[in-house]
């Protein structure tokens, strides 16, 4: 049976468009897609009328390893986040091209001065790798990759 629905992490930024810049250059983010503020939303959700709408972001979306997330401004003005929140990535190891581009990823996010390796990718006691690491933005990332025809146990 076909899943007809799904969970997406929906992240927001104080500059998001700024911050696709950076998931596009850093983490190799494909598929980005990003709507500006309008007049008529931005006059609903009360944002001053002294500000460029074209730089502030409505509703965004974009890739990471073939993984939808999306995001907008936070137009609540509260920017805190939680070391709570973590995004996995789960990786099929049994898909080379995958398996591939998981690895680039992790060996290019390695190299990177904005991002912190918080663990290193390695083996781990329910049959799968797995990485942590945080962006610039205190989001903390992790990379799982693993046989998915292996049950899950991690």
């Amino acid at each position: 049976m076909a899943a007809h629905s799904a969970i997406y992490p929906y992240l927001t930024f104080t500059n998001t468009k700024e911050a696709l810049e950076y998931y596009k250059n850093t983490f190799g983010a494909q598929n980005v897609v990003r709507l500006p503020v309008t007049a008529e939303a931005a006059a609903a959700m009360n944002v001053p009328t002294n500000v460029d709408f074209s730089q502030m972001t409505m509703h965004a979306a974009f890739t990471i390893l073939g993984n939808w997330i999306y995001a907008s401004d936070n137009f609540e003005g509260n920017d805190a986040l939680t070391n709570s929140t973590r995004l996995l990535i789960d990786i099929d190891s049994d898909d080379a091209e995958k398996l591939a581009a998981a690895q680039s990823l992790y060996a290019s996010l390695a190299k990177e001065p904005s991002v912190k390796i918080t663990m290193p990718l390695a083996d781990q006691g329910w049959g799968a790798k797995l990485a942590m690491f945080t962006d610039k933005y205190g989001l903390t990332w992790m990379l799982q990759i693993r046989s998915w025809s292996q049950p899950n146990h991690g």
